[in-house]
């Protein structure tokens, strides 16, 4: 299913009562609805809505160059609830549940975000109003909006805005808190200012968030889960730049599992600005060489991803730098191309094997949906054994091509493997940037996989002194469930 980036269209009153209702039927639930919600008042319709983080199975280091990535939404959320005002002010308390008295934590008028000549403010100057000391969730609420705004998804909203957020996603890097932040704060947006928001455009904008306001330079693919995902099932997203394919289903009796190892590498967001630099590097080569030797037999559109393996081994991959300094490559080449990264004159990148991940990363995915595919076929396990196997592959391919491994990554999946398949365990791999964060399990939902993931969990505690966390249960996306009057 392709979805179009539409502009906000106004929704009837009717049809927003019918909207909520639908959501309360859905089970749209959350132990910080209450905590939200009080923190607002007067008379105006108050709406609430709850977006998952989620979990990357495959294909997400890979999402900025066209491959297909699959996500689960988590049970894990933020909340966002929101109301009009009337005195032109944006106020967000973030934290909800925490904060004193119901301070507000923030206040910006709405004329200083959006001035009178019609231009939207840009994240810099947005930042710089909000103050150093503002919170991360304050700076997705805000930055949501704004790109929403920008994007012509939402209308004006001059008169002001209340907001208030919380979540259960804390310390949890890797499982997509600012999406899912972002997501809340535009669902919720949607059915206050009464307008139905598109999938597509507002995983854009949610990215837009990462990607100026925090420095990130992510895709999309996480934002659309937090979105769109339905819950209990692989979410597809063809990033070309956002297609939303579909689901594919877990078999029954197996279960996906996220384990919080407890670490990240203070320098994971470095090392993978890093690998886009060289993978974006990797693409202007491969470009060069499609157009100047008119490889019109190549199926070449841009996305470095959907380059087969095949033609990659067999026309591009010794073609490509091993390792090149960035003053030599801008001297031969120039500039890669890609607005969100700065080639650095005095660093070494190592070229082809971070183009190649990409590559291999987007085969990778469309086999994993193969073999589960397979697996609700089948009661052979078989198909379970190569989709770990996959998994196995991919976090080699994050350490070893990428260079985004971590020791507490790798103790920790190494304590599932050698669990193996006789107790039912399957695959595991890092997830989201790597560097750490969450470690991703394919199991079975039986006694003996329980034990064996328990023997996992004590035996990673002894080694690392951490305590994991652990993430189970999920939930449908934001524009999924809906909004909830509170």
């Amino acid at each position: 299913m392709t979805l179009k980036q539409d502009t906000a269209t106004r929704r009837s009153p009717a049809a927003k009562s019918r909207a909520s209702a639908k959501a309360v039927a859905r089970g749209v639930t959350s132990p910080l609805l209450e905590n939200v919600s009080k923190h607002l008042s007067g008379s105006g319709g108050r709406f609430a809505s709850v977006a998952p983080g989620r979990l990357d199975v495959m294909g997400s280091l890979a999402d900025y160059t066209g491959a297909l990535v699959l996500g689960i939404p988590l049970e894990r959320h933020a909340c966002v609830a929101m109301q009009r005002r009337t005195d032109g002010v944006v106020s967000v308390v973030a934290g909800a549940g925490a904060s004193k008295n119901g301070d507000v934590a923030v206040e910006i008028p709405v004329e200083k975000l959006c001035p009178p000549s019609g231009t939207v403010l840009d994240a810099a100057s947005c930042l710089k109003l909000l103050g150093k000391k503002c919170s991360t969730d304050a700076v997705c609420c805000v930055g949501a909006l704004v790109e929403a705004l920008r994007a012509g998804l939402l209308p004006s909203f001059s008169g002001g805005l209340s907001v208030a957020v919380d979540t259960t996603l804390a310390k949890l890097s890797g499982a997509g808190r600012h999406g899912a932040v972002c997501a809340a704060a535009i669902a919720a947006a949607s059915s206050v200012l009464d307008v139905t928001i598109d999938a597509v455009g507002a995983a854009h904008a949610c990215s837009e968030v990462e990607n100026t306001w925090f420095g990130r330079a992510v895709g999309v693919s996480g934002a659309a889960c937090s979105l769109s995902g339905q819950a209990g099932l692989i979410n597809e997203v063809r990033c070309d730049p956002c297609n939303l394919s579909g689901t594919v289903a877990i078999p029954d009796g197996v279960s996906l599992v996220g384990i919080h190892c407890g670490a990240t590498r203070d320098d994971a967001w470095e090392k993978f600005d890093q690998v886009r630099t060289a993978t974006f590097m990797g693409r202007a080569v491969v470009d060069r060489i499609v157009k100047h030797e008119r490889l019109d037999q190549i199926r070449w559109d841009g996305y470095l991803s959907r380059i087969s393996i095949n033609d990659y081994v067999e026309r591009f991959r010794d073609r490509l730098p091993t390792k090149i300094k960035g003053r030599d490559y801008l001297d031969r080449l120039g500039d890669p191309g890609d607005a969100l990264t700065t080639v650095d004159a005095g660093f070494s990148y190592k070229v082809r094997s971070r183009t190649e991940h990409h590559i291999y990363e987007h085969a990778r995915s469309c086999q994993f949906v193969e073999c589960m595919n397979r697996a609700a076929r089948s009661s052979d396990d078989r198909a379970l054994l190569d989709a770990g196997e996959l998994m196995y592959a991919s976090h080699w391919s994050y350490g070893q091509r990428c260079g985004l491994g971590s020791v507490a990554a790798d103790s920790l999946l190494n304590c599932f493997r050698v669990q193996g398949a006789e107790a039912d365990v399957f695959g595991a791999k890092v997830t989201a940037e790597g560097c750490g964060g969450v470690v991703l399990v394919l199991m079975k939902s039986t006694e003996k996989a329980n034990v064996a993931f328990q023997r996992a969990i004590d035996a990673y505690g002894e080694k690392s002194g951490e305590t994991p966390t652990v993430l189970r249960g999920s939930t449908c996306g934001a524009l999924v469930g809906g909004t909830v009057a509170v």
